[in-house]
């Protein structure tokens, strides 16, 4: 990662955890001529509040009071800022376990119960509007459990699987680029300085408003994750892929004929198949295993070059009949048009090319 050609995107839950989390990295890019940008799910309104801001909290709220903090903390390390809407803090409780959890009395609104693909498309907005170049986060567990650290990781795996970015967490033990402290020490401590409401810096430790104390890491690690399954479950997806399309194949060349609203009906499964493959996975590979147990088994029973029927037999299950040369050629278009769709990545640098033509004609 050379700071200097890096436009990173730091994902985030909460004002403070920029800070405390990725403060070195942010100074660090912000220092060596990159371009960090922090976006944040949530204010933190069910956060606990320091004393000497409890005044400042009765005025305007928590949620207010830690959007300034970390508007301030933002200018301190060098980084912009996004602000995602539609979600809330979950609040958090410790388990017997010692692994953090939501509160008890979390809203339906909160991190926690919210859909990660939901977050993922809110993400996603905010990365077509930024172009990254890569994107960090926290790793599985969210640090401590935090279920919306945890909410982010997800989220923020999603969006980088769309978009083909390299994702990098942040790990406890040493990764594949590491951000030393001491050089930017100072912008890292006044942005701490900026969360009053949440923490104090004490002989180089930070004190948080719950009591916990903990030093500064002298160095954050992090590792570069794949965002993709793991190989032998990508090709365990593919062949089963292969025989839903199949299944679909075989059935809708049986049905197709014989039953009422026969042709409709399979037509109805060919394409949702195919497009519910192509707009879940936004995988060419998934999609193109769906299209050759399909298309496969429609071209076995119904291509017919001398007129014989399949194998010799008598051409009867796709007769060249409506139905039939709708069953055989409609499965065929709609399959091509999925798998020449521009995928995520494309449509957004289609987008900023438009963008740029737009600018120079101005």
């Amino acid at each position: 990662m050379d700071p200097r050609l890096e436009r990173v995107l730091f994902v985030h839950a909460h004002p403070d955890d920029e800070t405390l989390s990725t403060g070195a990295a942010i100074a660090s890019v912000a220092a060596g001529g990159g371009d960090p940008v922090v976006v944040t799910f949530t204010l933190g309104e069910r956060g606990e509040v320091r004393e000497e801001r409890l005044a400042d909290v009765e005025q305007v709220g928590v949620g207010e009071v830690r959007r300034a903090e970390l508007e301030g903390a933002l200018r301190a390390l060098g980084a912009r800022g996004r602000r995602i809407h539609g979600w809330d803090d979950s609040g958090m409780s410790w388990h017997a376990s010692g692994v953090a959890g939501a509160a008890p009395d979390a809203p339906p609104t909160s991190m926690s119960k919210a859909d990660p693909d939901d977050l993922a498309d809110a993400l996603s907005t905010v990365i077509e509007e930024i172009d990254p170049t890569s994107i960090v986060t926290y790793d599985v567990d969210g640090g401590y459990g935090h279920p919306d650290h945890v909410a982010a990781h997800h989220a923020s795996v999603v969006a980088a699987r769309r978009y083909d970015l390299p994702l990098y967490v942040r790990s406890k033990r040493a990764g594949d680029v590491a951000f030393p402290l001491a050089p930017v020490r100072d912008r890292v401590l006044a942005a701490l300085g900026q969360h009053r409401s949440q923490l104090v810096v004490e002989d180089g430790d930070v004190l948080h408003v719950g009591g916990q104390r903990r030093p500064l890491d002298e160095v954050e690690h992090y590792t570069l994750i794949e965002t993709r399954p793991r190989r032998r479950i990508r090709w365990g997806l593919r062949i089963a892929t292969v025989l839903a399309g199949a299944v679909v194949g075989v059935v809708g060349t049986f049905s197709h004929q014989q039953l009422p609203w026969g042709i409709a009906l399979s037509l109805l499964a060919a394409v949702g198949l195919i497009v519910g493959v192509r707009a879940a996975s936004g995988s060419r590979p998934l999609t193109f295993a769906a299209v050759l147990g399909l298309i496969g088994v429609v071209a076995l029973v119904a291509i017919d070059p001398l007129g014989r029927g399949a194998f010799g037999t008598e051409r009867a299950l796709v007769p060249a009949n409506v139905p039939g040369w709708l069953w055989t050629i409609v499965p065929a278009v709609v399959s091509f048009v999925a798998l020449a769709w521009p995928d995520a990545e494309a449509m957004r640098r289609i987008r900023m090319a438009g963008k740029a033509t737009e600018g120079e004609r101005q």
